[in-house]
């Protein structure tokens, strides 16, 4: 483990250094992990501190920690960049650890609560990568109406993070054509 404890007005004297590019990019602060959920109490401290000094927020999230969480942190989030992997509970289950029941319910919630969400979808071959999935996929987020949907490329670059927590990591083939 590597880092150093900070305050939350800690944090923010320094995410304030990059005000110039935030107002001329449209941007602003993004708190992501591990999982920034997991630390409710000082993640809603830092978004409302944010806030305060005119700095637009967002959190980088699994959805997979109690809606209650979520509720904490709501009124000072300007955008949810919302993580989804397999819609098959036990496919999910097997890649990650946990089943997805509440991480779907959450993003359920979020969206009736009228939070701003992007969904991130990291396309892993084995995993999330077929149309069955993908349709699946689709269909959950279709009422939820997300801003944008994102699909992300796989790459190989997670297998130190397996590594580290003594996980086994899947080198999954690539099933698109290397660039030359």
């Amino acid at each position: 483990i590597a880092g150093t404890c900070k305050t939350a007005e800690e944090v923010l004297d320094e995410v304030e250094k990059d005000m110039p590019f935030y107002k001329n990019s449209g941007g602003g602060m993004t708190c992501s992990g591990g999982e920034p959920m997991l630390q409710t109490e000082f993640l809603r401290e830092l978004l409302m501190k944010a806030k305060d000094r005119g700095i637009s927020t967002a959190v980088d999230t699994s959805g997979n920690v109690p809606f209650a969480n979520f509720l904490e942190v709501l009124p000072y989030t300007d955008l949810f960049l919302y993580d989804l992997k397999s819609m098959d509970d036990s496919v999910h289950r097997e890649a990650t650890g946990v089943g997805n029941e509440r991480i779907n319910e959450n993003i359920r919630k979020l969206s009736e609560a009228g939070a701003r969400i992007w969904v991130r979808i990291p396309v892993i071959p084995g995993v999330n990568a077929e149309a069955g999935n993908m349709e699946a996929t689709a269909e959950l987020l279709k009422p939820l109406n997300p801003e944008l949907v994102e699909l992300l490329t796989f790459h190989k670059l997670g297998g130190g993070k397996y590594e580290s927590v003594g996980r086994v990591y899947v080198n999954f083939p690539c099933p698109w054509p290397k660039k030359r």
